[in-house]
């Protein structure tokens, strides 16, 4: 089991991603029930490589704080603690001012994928 972290009375977990044959641990990951993709901050990532491309698909995202560009990647990894992986995974990119310090956001669309269980009493996720 991997423990959740809660800031600002979110739930936040670390998560590490893979491109291209770098990786970045992001400390401050919020888990979205709610969003229904997954979306990683474009500074966080141009770290090991990630830009935009000229093959990339582009889309506008609404969500609680109004409206956003991003444009999409395929990731060659996402690991939480080393228990839940997945390969060769479409993300968004984008800037995620939110107004909270916030690396990425882990969506419905990854959490159905690996089979996600989240228990909010013991703060802490795991996989079958």
């Amino acid at each position: 089991m991997i423990k959740i972290k809660e800031l600002s009375e979110l739930p936040f977990i670390e998560a590490t991603v893979t491109f291209r044959g770098q990786s970045l641990k992001l400390e401050n990951v919020l888990l979205d029930t709610g969003s229904a993709g997954t979306i990683f901050n474009v500074n966080k990532l141009e770290e090991i490589g990630v830009k935009p491309e000229a093959n990339d698909v582009t889309q506008t995202i609404q969500g609680v704080v109004g409206l956003e560009f991003v444009y999409i990647k395929n990731i060659d990894q996402i690991s939480i603690h080393d228990e839940i992986a997945i390969q060769n995974f479409n993300v968004e990119l984008g800037s995620m001012d939110y107004g909270l310090e916030i690396d990425g956001i882990i969506g419905y669309n990854f959490m159905k994928e690996v089979g996600l269980i989240i228990d909010l009493q013991r703060l802490t996720i795991s996989i079958k």
